[in-house]
């Protein structure tokens, strides 16, 4: 199901080395926050059609040992999509959290702007 490559926007890639710049984080990584985020909202997150003009990443390095976590996660939120299908949504989801991340000024905000407010927001019951 997974893509072995993907493309994001331009504004994604440009927000990527915006925040790489703020807090050093990887753009591989800070795209996998933004995913996971996305994510948690639910299919509607999937669902913009952005221009996929801006980087490129091969499975590898964008999903890293996480794969198959990442292929649970969309297959639980979209149901079985095909690779291109998949490239597409992935990249919504993306430009989706990084809409929400692009506030962070430091390494400290990007986390803090990461986390669920509370063990609600995750279903957990304290």
């Amino acid at each position: 199901m997974l893509p072995k490559r993907l493309r994001i926007s331009k504004s994604a890639t440009d927000t990527l080395k915006l925040l790489k710049a703020r807090t050093g984080l990887t753009p591989n990584i800070v795209c996998r926050m933004a995913l996971i985020m996305s994510l948690e909202l639910g299919r509607r997150g999937g669902e913009s059609h952005p221009e996929l003009i801006g980087s490129e990443f091969n499975a590898t390095t964008f999903f890293g040992e996480f794969a198959l976590a990442f292929e649970a996660l969309l297959t639980q939120v979209h149901g079985k999509l095909d690779a291109k299908v998949c490239a597409m949504v992935i990249a919504s989801h993306v430009d989706n959290g990084l809409e929400i991340l692009r506030k962070s000024r430091t390494l400290l905000e990007l986390i803090e702007h990461s986390a669920p407010k509370s063990s609600q927001d995750v279903g957990v019951r304290a």
